[in-house]
């Protein structure tokens, strides 16, 4: 295992002029904004369930897996979900954080200004929730690349590991452990009966993601490639915060791997909110 190389800040690492020039601008000071839509349910409008990923990216590459591949996931079961011919008993909202890299800013601002906004309706007698009682999050960061751990010499395998699967993970620490871990086993079940390649495994010490900052308040899992910080933390992806961090850089079975991820998270999210098929 070896430490990973740091953030790539040199904008003549990136040989593609076109999109070193994209990445030029410099990030300019002031507030920063979510953005979020709602599945709203008749049923119970005042619960929903959270699935989120962020939007921002790092290292003067495209941004592709971190974290374009979990903005993209959160996006397709938003599409899959809004179909007129889907019902829900629990709304769902789907959210892409601004502001990840820089320290989880967007998250833990959401947080602040609206857990205790939770369940109230507005107006009164209104039906109208505008921050319904969170029930669960489910964040996805970084879903395309399991090549295993550095060779020896810190090189990675071109060719995906045997063993890839999806890591779900939630925080032993936190005060919400043993719902985390409850929603984490949910998300384990729905994989086995609705990927179709890749199993998923949980573990218990997530980390440096947009759904630390909900850990102490509601049940959180995060969803990636690998484990954040024994892992990912530790190399096994080199392409992490790089200027390699492009479309180009990832194979078929890297994309099927994120596909497995939205297959988990839409199986799940589907049982959570009660969804209904009406034709």
């Amino acid at each position: 295992m070896r430490a990973h190389i740091g953030v790539n800040n040199d904008p003549n690492a990136q040989p593609d002029a076109k999109l070193r020039e994209l990445d030029t601008p410099p990030s300019v000071p002031g507030p920063r904004e979510e953005v979020y839509c709602t599945r709203v349910c008749t049923t119970h409008p005042q619960e929903m369930y959270i699935v989120a990923a962020h939007m921002d990216g790092i290292g003067w590459g495209e941004a592709a897996n971190d974290d374009g591949s979990g903005t993209a996931l959160v996006m397709q079961i938003a599409r899959v979900l809004s179909s007129p011919d889907v019902q829900t008993e629990r709304s769902i909202r789907f959210v892409l954080w601004n502001n990840e890299e820089s320290g989880l800013n967007g998250s833990r601002a959401y947080v602040e200004q609206r857990k205790d906004l939770q369940g109230k309706e507005d107006p009164a007698g209104s039906g109208k929730y505008p921050e319904p009682k969170w029930l669960g999050l489910i964040q996805h960061d970084m879903m395309l690349f399991d090549h295993g751990m550095p060779h020896k010499d810190g090189t990675l395998s071109k060719e995906q590991r045997p063993e890839a699967d999806v890591n779900v993970e939630f925080q032993v620490s936190s005060k919400m452990a043993a719902e985390s871990a409850a929603l984490g086993w949910a998300l384990v079940t729905a994989n086995e009966k609705y990927a179709t390649d890749y199993p998923a495994a949980l573990g218990n010490h997530m980390t440096n993601t947009d759904s630390t900052p909900f850990m102490d308040i509601v049940a959180s899992v995060s969803l990636r490639e690998n484990e954040r910080g024994a892992q990912i933390g530790s190399g096994w992806d080199p392409h992490w915060r790089q200027a390699t961090d492009v479309y180009a850089a990832f194979s078929d079975s890297d994309f099927r791997l994120g596909l497995n991820a939205a297959q988990t998270t839409l199986g799940a999210v589907a049982k959570f909110a009660g969804i209904e098929l009406t034709k």
